[in-house]
């Protein structure tokens, strides 16, 4: 595993967070953060994979709270659309969608990149389908993950039933930005949808293409593989999540499939507008699941 830096861990948060660094992936360029505190609670470093449309600036709350937990930080902007698949696999294009399988190589990509052998993820909605492709390319780079809002487990979907429900969750921001008496709460879901309809705006043909993938994706399958390989993994799942509705997740899946399930109070976007809360209990079950793991060797 390569080490980090020791001059970087001494720079603050804000230094680490703004800046960027180049990497290559399939004939393209993606610009990736790597992030740690002063002193690091375990060599192995987070795997973030954020959601449909949003930008690490979306998440830096969420990653300074992992910063914070004594945690290093891997992941990557947007990648780009000129990122080639020429040089995917023949079979995993016949697999799986290549929007979410581009976004999945350019994760592995940057783990070979930092000469990362192994990482804890925590992936928020379409992150969740990046991770588990991810995964199922290179199992072995992976020790525990949380899936936050994940898509995949609520049974066959459609485009449209998916789109009118991303629809229906960005009227749902807009509505609690409006009643919130929290200004930054309120800051952060402007950010939220603000960066969906810049991202839509910009990008229209793929924010199709990707919404068609996320549809298309179920990852049962996955979370079978995991099992059989020792990955632990929990689920966050929010009460009010109408994106990917939880009693709908819970007629779908079964107990035997998680190492851990969590259900909270909140929208989809719950680990955004409430970080504080949200992500650090994601660290808090990314910890049970090590505690659980070296238990049971």
């Amino acid at each position: 595993m390569e080490q980090f830096n020791q001059e970087v861990l001494k720079e603050d948060f804000e230094i680490q967070f703004a800046r960027r660094q180049a990497i290559d992936v399939l004939d393209g360029k993606i610009e990736a953060m790597d992030i740690g505190p002063d002193v690091l609670k375990t060599e192995v470093p987070v795997l973030l994979a954020p959601g449909w449309a949003a930008s690490l600036e979306v998440f830096k709350d969420s990653i300074k709270i992992l910063f914070e937990k004594n945690r290093r930080v891997l992941a990557l902007e947007r990648t780009e659309e000129n990122v080639s698949e020429n040089e995917i696999d023949e079979k995993l294009k016949r697999q799986y969608p290549m929007e979410i399988l581009r976004n999945a190589t350019a994760l592995l990509r940057l783990l070979e990149e930092k000469k990362i052998d192994k990482v804890d993820a925590v992936a928020h909605s379409e992150g969740v389908d990046n991770i588990s492709i991810a995964f199922a390319i290179n199992p072995e780079k992976f020790r525990n993950i949380v899936f936050i809002a994940p898509p995949g487990l609520t049974g066959k979907d459609s485009f449209y039933g998916l789109a009118g429900r991303f629809s229906l969750s960005l009227m749902k921001e807009l509505k609690k930005f409006v009643l919130s008496n929290d200004e930054k709460e309120k800051e952060r879901i402007a950010t939220v949808v603000e960066e969906a309809i810049k991202y839509i705006v910009k990008k229209p043909a793929r924010s199709i293409k990707e919404e068609i993938g996320i549809s298309r994706i179920e990852i049962q399958k996955n979370l079978e593989d995991m099992q059989k390989k020792g990955v632990g993994v929990a689920v966050i799942a929010g009460v009010d999540d109408v994106v990917f509705p939880m009693d709908k997740m819970q007629k779908n899946v079964t107990k035997d499939q998680f190492d851990g399930f969590v259900s909270v109070k909140g929208v989809h976007n719950e680990i955004i507008n409430n970080p504080e809360q949200y992500m650090a209990a994601a660290v808090e079950l990314l910890d049970k699941l090590e505690k659980k793991k070296n238990s049971q060797n």
